[in-house]
């Protein structure tokens, strides 16, 4: 039997029907059509009602959406396509360098594209999109892919469309987080373009951030070779090893003590780290992701110094091992006979 929802529409034959329409976008892969959520059994007055009880919204003519859906899935489905290249990845929790634009993916005939702000207008220059007509007709997708490409496709899309600093630190994130094997990343590159193939060599799986990436690459370029995650005993994983004594690590936002994001701060453990790689006869260069962005000649040349300083301080310590400095015990006895001796004369008369 019919019954009368809250908003006085009727509809489904269970009252709380109305109620899984939420979770039923959800498991569609967040996005679905009237069609679809009429297939499911819906009416168009349950769909009237779910808008204006606000457990639902229309992204798009004929595309409902659920309010805490991804905003850049939201931004691109209203355009009419699904994220590409770096914004996909994003969407997939991979830690890439992040672009001012979002790219987006069309089918190769889709036509009046709307802003991704509002459904009613038409895309325009400055919206902050990058259209890409290179994509599938979405009735031809599964339901987990209607507004995200795989990561396959971003990563062959980065490669395609980014230079080689962007595209290897994309690459080795994802091997890195998805531990993916060596021919499948192999497989991407197969469908890149030319001048990005031999990138392939330099993607490292085990770079756990991009800014360890950019390093890498930015010290291969400079003659400077670059070990990942060194392993230390008792300190642990470093970022990177560029002498026998000198080690870089590459600081985010969690090294800040005033840290407030996922997870707590290491600040005082690295600083605790740091000490004990100094007791060891080692140290530590640490830069910021700023320093790294914004002045990487001087971080460059920091490197530089300290490598030339161990070469030293190594052919030094050859020819001269270090001792602990302990008086030698004829020393402390002359020492000690001195001081008796200095007490004795400077006793007053009795």
């Amino acid at each position: 039997m019919e019954c009368t929802t809250p908003g006085g529409v009727a509809g489904m034959h269970d009252a709380g029907g109305m109620f899984r329409i939420a979770d039923d976008i959800r498991e569609g892969g967040g996005f679905l059509r009237r069609r679809d959520l009429l297939a499911l059994g819906y009416t168009d007055g349950w769909l009237r009602a779910a808008l204006r009880l606000r457990m639902i919204f229309r992204v798009r003519h004929g595309w409902y959406s659920v309010p805490d859906a991804p905003d850049p899935a939201v931004r691109a489905v209203r355009v009419g396509g699904r994220l590409t290249g770096i914004a996909a990845l994003e969407s997939y929790g991979l830690r890439v360098p992040r672009r001012d634009r979002v790219d987006v993916a069309v089918p190769r005939h889709a036509c009046r594209l709307r802003r991704p702000g509002e459904r009613r207008e038409r895309l325009v220059a400055g919206d902050g999109i990058r259209t890409h007509w290179s994509d599938q007709r979405v009735a031809e997708l599964g339901d987990q892919s209607r507004w995200r490409v795989s990561v396959d496709d971003a990563l062959a899309h980065i490669l395609a469309t980014e230079g080689r600093d962007i595209a290897v630190a994309c690459c080795s994130a994802v091997a890195h987080r998805f531990r993916w094997p060596a021919r499948r990343m192999d497989a991407v590159f197969a469908r890149a373009p030319l001048r990005a193939r031999p990138w392939r060599a330099l993607v490292e799986r085990r770079d756990e951030a991009h800014g360890e990436t950019f390093a890498r690459l930015w010290c291969g370029d400079a003659g400077i070779p670059w070990e990942p995650q060194p392993y230390v005993p008792g300190v642990g994983r470093l970022d990177g090893l560029v002498a026998p004594n000198v080690y870089v690590e590459i600081d985010g936002g969690q090294h800040d003590p005033a840290w407030t994001g996922d997870g707590v701060s290491t600040f005082e453990k690295d600083h605790a780290r740091d000490a004990e790689m100094a007791r060891r006869g080692e140290w530590v260069l640490r830069f910021s992701y700023r320093m790294l962005y914004t002045d990487w000649a001087g971080c460059l040349a920091a490197i530089t110094r300290a490598i030339d300083d161990d070469r030293a301080l190594t052919a030094y310590r050859r020819r001269h091992p270090y001792r602990p400095r302990h008086p030698a015990p004829r020393r402390r006895a002359r020492r000690r006979a001195a001081s008796v001796l200095n007490e004795k004369e400077g006793d007053p008369p009795h």
